[in-house]
């Protein structure tokens, strides 16, 4: 090797840009339920809808009964029409999306062998999230599932400005009473983890 060529710069190396995979994350709750539209680290729309009674009015406690089905098939068809929209939306831009849902696990209390005694959690409060957990994933089966692991739960402040203070006006509805973010940034964080899943 000459000397020329040993003091000569070598080139830069080129490292790939990998794209960010556009993923939408499900927050599903017994009372209200989210999904956001992730692209790195960018929130790029999102819900969050609540159950409603026969006339389509917000009904906040329509599913405190875990076996009133007319009104959990009302709030999952609501769920699943508005993913079926955000899934077409992301397609149309980014050309490609995954879902995931967040899925909670059977309190320790209802888990078999279990005593009454730990049985402290009103069972609607997990159980018609994991249902609507369910219907997330039959509606969707290549559905990435995460377990909890205390989403939303990081201050407003770390989150990027389109989860905290003004919402933008294009996002879908937040039919919450005060119009709280932390179920959006629960379904933010669910986005990040399934996004960072191998393909």
């Amino acid at each position: 090797m000459s000397t020329e060529s040993m003091l000569r710069p070598e080139p830069d190396l080129v490292v790939p840009q990998v794209r960010p995979l556009p993923t939408i994350g499900v927050d599903p709750g017994q009372t209200w339920t989210a999904a956001v539209l992730r692209v790195g680290d960018a929130g790029v729309h999102g819900w969050t809808m609540g159950p409603v009674d026969r006339f389509g009015v917000i009904q906040r406690d329509a599913l405190n009964d875990p076996d009133n089905w007319e009104a959990f098939a009302r709030y999952t068809a609501r769920l699943v029409d508005g993913l079926v929209e955000l899934v077409e939306f992301a397609i149309a831009r980014f050309g490609e999306v995954r879902v995931a849902v967040e899925v909670p696990r059977v309190p320790i209390g209802y888990q078999p062998g279990s005593s009454k005694r730990f049985q402290r959690l009103p069972m609607q409060d997990w159980m018609i999230p994991r249902q609507v957990a369910a219907a997330v994933i039959g509606q969707f089966p290549e559905a990435r599932v995460v377990f909890p692991d205390g989403f939303g739960s990081r201050p407003a402040s770390e989150y990027p400005q389109e989860l905290r203070g003004r919402r933008s006006p294009e996002w879908g509805p937040n039919e919450t009473p005060r119009r709280e973010r932390d179920h959006e940034r629960a379904a933010y964080d669910v986005a990040g983890v399934a996004a960072r899943m191998p393909r």
